[in-house]
């Protein structure tokens, strides 16, 4: 199932580097969306590191998620901030588990 495009709507559960994640957190087969104008969502991630390969400025980096049902290391937006939406990553992501919001 692709990211939630409303997930802005979900609450804010936590944060993690830096950025927010929102929805459902319940480790390790809940695991959220991180981010805000890069979102991730950790559930949807199949984690096949195409995002973190493809993103000119590095934005993604790889965090663990021993346990989780899809995988054992996710894609994180750590460094969200250095965005510069271009969509590659969004683009490129086989299950649709990355938003980009423009600011």
């Amino acid at each position: 199932m692709p990211i939630d495009q409303d997930f802005m709507k979900q609450p804010v559960t936590g944060e993690h580097k830096g950025h927010k994640i929102r929805g459902e957190v319940k480790p390790p087969e809940k695991l959220g969306i991180h981010g805000t104008h890069v979102a991730v969502d950790h559930d949807c991630c199949e984690g096949d590191g195409i995002c973190i390969s493809v993103c000119p400025v590095g934005v993604f980096e790889w965090v663990g998620s021993p346990g989780h049902p899809k995988s054992n290391k996710k894609s994180d937006p750590a460094n969200e901030p250095e965005c510069i939406f271009c969509r590659a990553c969004e683009a490129q992501c086989p299950v649709t588990a990355i938003k980009i919001t423009e600011i």
